[in-house]
């Protein structure tokens, strides 16, 4: 492998992992324009409750989240497969869904171990999701 390969292959992860970062960015932002930029259009997001393309995803995520008083989204840098112009990659993530306190002041945090299972391509020069998958490791409420 040359050094132009060599930097090409990290010029491609870096690109990916700011893809992953701004997708969670734009989630607990509740940023559509955000979220609809992480995705090539005809990608397909598999949330479980969730299953269409980004642009679908941004507005089901602005339409779902907003009953929480806060989310943040944690992930890990992403394990990055690159295959020419696909690349495989899965992220670790930890969510925190923050309640507004109810009628005795008690806030709760629903706190999900997941796992995003995507599939990237490079298309125009630009690298976004093609197909997400979230898998859905444990979840804990914290009262």
């Amino acid at each position: 492998m040359t050094d132009a390969d060599r930097l090409a292959q990290l010029l491609a992860r870096d690109a990916i992992a700011r893809v992953v970062q701004d997708l969670a960015r734009g989630t607990d932002r509740l940023d559509a324009a955000l979220i609809r930029s992480c995705y090539h259009p005809g990608a397909f997001d598999d949330h479980g409750a969730f299953q269409g393309d980004g642009d679908a995803f941004a507005a089901w995520v602005c339409e779902v989240l907003p009953h929480f008083e806060a989310t943040t989204h944690f992930v890990a840098a992403p394990r990055i497969d690159l295959e020419g112009l696909r690349a495989f990659s899965e992220t670790t993530c930890v969510a925190h869904h923050v309640s507004a306190p109810d009628e005795q002041g008690i806030a709760t945090d629903l706190v999900l171990g997941l796992r995003y299972v995507d599939r990237f391509e490079e298309r125009d020069g630009a690298w976004r999701i093609a197909r997400r998958t979230c898998a859905y490791d444990w979840t804990h409420t914290v009262r």
